[in-house]
């Protein structure tokens, strides 16, 4: 709407579902505040989910609100129903423009079975798999022509056998012949048996890979798993169609069966074309992603790529050369993309994913829509339409929305542009509802929203949106109506550090603040911290986020742990008399922020990743200063954004009396830098007190000034708890090797050892010894399907590990496991599949294998004593 505000649209309305509604039951929405047609708003419910012939009346309810509105486009926006092939075909069919691709777009690319079928053609390089599981399981009932044709005749379709094609080919015929008039030709139970050959098969070849599973028409990370071995393969086909909605008999179930290429990458490449020219504008690394779905997205241009091998070739030249073998697969992405949006005559705005292991990349599927991450490509690229008769006559288009808006009026009017560098580098993270372990957490409600900063934009579905009468926040229910998003948040650089930088500063800055409201926000502080502490180029694989979540929980182990209270008494203890004083004013000024970094475990990566190695070393054990502690204890004022500003509350704030001793000490070392030729951050500024006084210098006024170095460095010994957590917990393992790619130990990659220190970030809430409570708030399944029993009986028995139940949250399916082995009692929800539960809330009563024991206050602080000691 604010594009089509820009451009001068003269008119539009809005399309509202009930899901809408939701999180406003007591406000207006932020879509609806500034809406300049009150009139044009229009409802129906939602039909993502809902059954075939619920779906076709909700397509022909839509087409005719926008024929009896005089609406001229339908645009989709970056949703499922922008890219679905029925709905889009029905569209055109009523003469209605579709402002997106078109519905042979959608057909031949959007479907990732068809696409990859068309990707091989072209000579596209495509990952090892199966794509077409359900036409053999059709073809194992209907073996031939005569087969096919009786089944068709018997089933009361309408289908021709056409001999000009493959059998297999006329097998998908007939599917597709069922799906329409919704007839059940394949059963999920034959998908199930056929999948487990397939699998089979594909691990004869590969037999140390894991396998994914992703049905066609899923998305955003829904309808898709990965296993590891053969008795998973069953469970993995159910889940993945049940969470695609399509578990109802005539339903298309076909999905893909891929090699898991371990090591991998996922790259992506922006693709914009108009029936006739197709152009490629770079690429997005969204590798860092967990359960599928991305968090941080940073552009991938040649542009960048050529700057960075150009600044690093004189002063690292293997560095340049891996620079280099990234630039030429990203040209080959680029090139195969624009060829196959040629081959389906693109008439819109696309993404070609791919996955990228070393200097291999392979086409994963073809999203026939704009996707949410598309401002990171607005970020560094401009497109330039000239006249091709007058190339003095010109127009620049800085937004991909408007360029679509352009598409679906001029069409193949509109000539090739040239794409023309905007900025070098752009990136976004995802903001979600989610909890320190990155799993979703619905309910909270936004009760206020600092407002964007000058480099920020903000794309959060207008949530920030103020009450036009007030210009007071509006407060906003995390309802979960469709996924865990809450909003993107952009920025741009003149290089990738430049770009992380201003990334970080925003993050560090942003207040989000409400009830019961658990965000990603410090996930993404510290991750791009850490990033930026060990190389801004560096090349995750899609599997280091769950990874490095494992080492946060690692510091989490321990840095829980730590009392700051009898530190602060042991610090004290050896003191001399006069330290004692001194130490006295300098208790809120060191005891705070190291506080703060200990409240939260991705804070105090981000700090420790982005210091090591710069502010401390660890040698034998020990540590050792490279930089001025005092100086260290104001970078830690500064990350925390407790640096004093005048809109800060104090308890959010350096306190006045600390900020007079911190920034005394860091004038004293700038003084004596001006005097000695010392770095004022310098760690060895006890040498230089140990020798005679600087020229000019009066010795009286040396001798205080050694008092007043031993008062400014007395009690922060105390911040080497924070490199000591940073060794004692393996965190530092944790890192990223000279081809840029992450080095990880066996600790936080292997399942048992890695799951359980993630489990520290997101601990299981209180309950009894001879009860299982639900560790997040949803909607409760007992079972994996309507279809099949329930994972769990009363009277069973279970281990630790095993599956229990299910929660739904923001449309991602959650598999609770046993936290010990035990025997089920009663089941407390009997018959409540579907029914709404709370966090905490009994599911079973159990009878424990063993009785836990439970610590007294007594043994938890010795406990927490023997932390602390180890760690000062």
């Amino acid at each position: 709407m604010e594009i089509f505000d820009q451009i001068g649209i003269r008119e539009y309305g809005i399309l509202l579902s009930e899901k809408d509604s939701v999180v406003y039951p007591m406000a207006l929405a932020p879509e609806l505040r500034d809406f300049r047609f009150p009139s044009n708003i229009h409802r129906v419910p939602d039909y993502m989910g809902a059954g075939a012939e619920e779906k076709a009346a909700r397509i022909k309810q839509i087409i005719q609100i926008a024929k009896d509105n005089d609406y001229t486009h339908i645009f989709a926006g970056y949703g499922f129903m922008a890219e679905d092939a029925e709905f889009i075909e029905a569209i055109e069919e009523s003469g209605i423009s579709f402002m997106g691709p078109s519905s042979h777009v959608a057909h031949q690319a959007g479907s990732k079975d068809e696409a990859k079928k068309l990707a091989r053609k072209l000579n596209v390089s495509v990952t090892p798999g199966v794509d077409t599981i359900s036409a053999t399981c059709l073809l194992k009932k209907a073996k031939d022509e005569k087969a096919l044709v009786a089944l068709a005749k018997e089933k009361g379709l309408n289908y021709t056998y056409n001999s000009s094609i493959s059998l297999e080919e006329n097998a998908e015929a007939l599917l597709y012949a069922g799906y329409e008039k919704i007839v059940e030709l394949v059963t999920i139970h034959e998908l199930q048996a056929q999948a487990e050959i397939e699998a089979a098969e594909i691990w004869k070849k590969y037999p140390t890979n894991r396998i994914r599973f992703k049905y066609v028409g899923g998305g955003g990370g829904k309808g898709q798993r990965v296993v590891s071995k053969p008795d998973e393969v069953k469970t993995a086909v159910q889940e993945i169609l049940s969470e695609s909605k399509v578990t109802a008999p005539g339903s298309n179930r076909n999905f893909l069966i891929e090699l898991n290429i371990e090591k991998t990458r996922h790259n992506e490449i922006q693709l914009i074309g108009n029936g006739e020219w197709c152009l490629a504008l770079g690429g997005r690394d969204c590798s860092v992603q967990m359960h599928e779905q991305k968090l941080l997205e940073i552009s991938l241009t040649q542009e960048l790529l050529q700057n960075e091998i150009a600044s690093l070739e004189k002063t690292s030249p293997k560095k340049a050369e891996i620079i280099k073998a990234d630039l030429q697969v990203l040209k080959e992405m680029e090139e195969q993309s624009e060829r196959f949006g040629q081959a389906v005559a693109l008439n819109s705005v696309s993404t070609f994913e791919l996955i990228v292991e070393g200097t291999n990349h392979f086409f994963m599927e073809m999203n026939t829509r704009i996707q949410v991450e598309h401002r990171v490509t607005e970020m560094v690229y401009s497109l330039k339409f000239s006249n091709p008769e007058n190339k003095s006559e010109f127009f620049i288009v800085d937004s991909l929305i408007e360029a679509m808006a352009l598409i679906a009026l001029h069409g193949k009017r509109l000539p090739k542009p040239e794409r023309i560098v905007r900025n070098i580098s752009g990136a976004e993270v995802r903001i979600n509802a989610t909890n320190k372990a990155i799993q979703p957490h619905a309910g909270g409600v936004i009760l206020g929203w600092s407002k964007p900063l000058p480099e920020e934009i903000r794309d959060d579905q207008g949530i920030s949106v103020r009450n036009p009468d007030t210009g007071l926040f509006v407060h906003y229910k995390v309802a979960g109506a469709y996924d865990s998003n809450i909003a993107l948040l952009i920025t741009y650089g003149n290089s990738r550090e430049d770009n992380l930088r201003r990334l970080g500063n925003i993050l560090r800055k942003t207040e989000l603040r409400g009830q019961d409201l658990q965000t990603n926000l410090l996930v993404h502080y510290g991750l791009i911290h850490w990033i930026l502490g060990k190389d801004p180029l560096f090349k995750p694989s899609t599997a280091f986020m769950i990874s490095y979540l494992a080492a946060v929980g690692a510091l989490e182990s321990l840095g829980k742990d730590v009392d700051l209270e009898v530190a602060w008494t042991k610090v004290l203890s050896n003191a001399p008399a006069e330290g004692k004083k001194v130490l006295s004013r300098k208790l809120t000024l060191i005891t705070r922020p190291i506080a703060e970094l200990l409240a939260d475990a991705h804070v105090l990566a981000g700090f420790l990743g982005y210091h090591e190695n710069v502010s401390w070393k660890i040698e034998k054990d020990q540590v050792v200063w490279l930089r001025n502690p005092i100086h260290i204890l104001s970078d830690i004022y500064y990350y925390l954004h407790m640096e004093g500003e005048l809109h800060q509350s104090p308890s959010e704030q350096i306190w006045d009396h600390d900020q007079k001793v911190l920034q005394s000490a860091l004038a004293f070392y700038k003084e004596l830098e001006k005097l000695t030729g010392k770095k004022a951050d310098s760690p060895d500024w006890d040498s230089v007190f140990a020798g005679k006084a600087p020229a000019g210098v009066d010795a009286d006024v040396w001798t205080k000034a050694i008092s007043s170095h031993k008062g400014f460095q007395i009690g922060l010994e105390l911040l080497k708890l924070i490199p000591n957590l940073g060794n004692k917990s393996g965190f530092y393992k944790l890192g990223v090797d000279e081809n840029l790619e992450p080095v990880i130990p066996e600790e936080f990659k292997k399942a048992e050892t890695r799951d359980a220190f993630i489990k520290f970030l997101a601990p299981a809430p209180k309950a009894s010894s001879d009860e299982i409570v639900s560790p997040m708030g949803g909607m409760f399944y007992s079972k994996e399907a309507p279809d099949l029993p329930p994972m769990v009986k009363e009277g069973e028995h279970f281990k630790a590990g095993q599956p229990l139940f299910i929660v739904e949250v923001m449309k991602m399916f959650n598999k609770i496991t046993a936290p010990f082995s035990g025997t089920i009692k009663d089941v407390i929800l009997k018959d409540s599949d579907g029914k709404i539960i709370q966090k905490g809330q009994t599911i079973f009563k159990i009878v424990p294998d063993e009785v836990l024991k439970i610590e007294t206050p007594e043994e938890i602080q010795d406990r927490k004593n023997k932390v602390t000691f180890s760690l000062l």
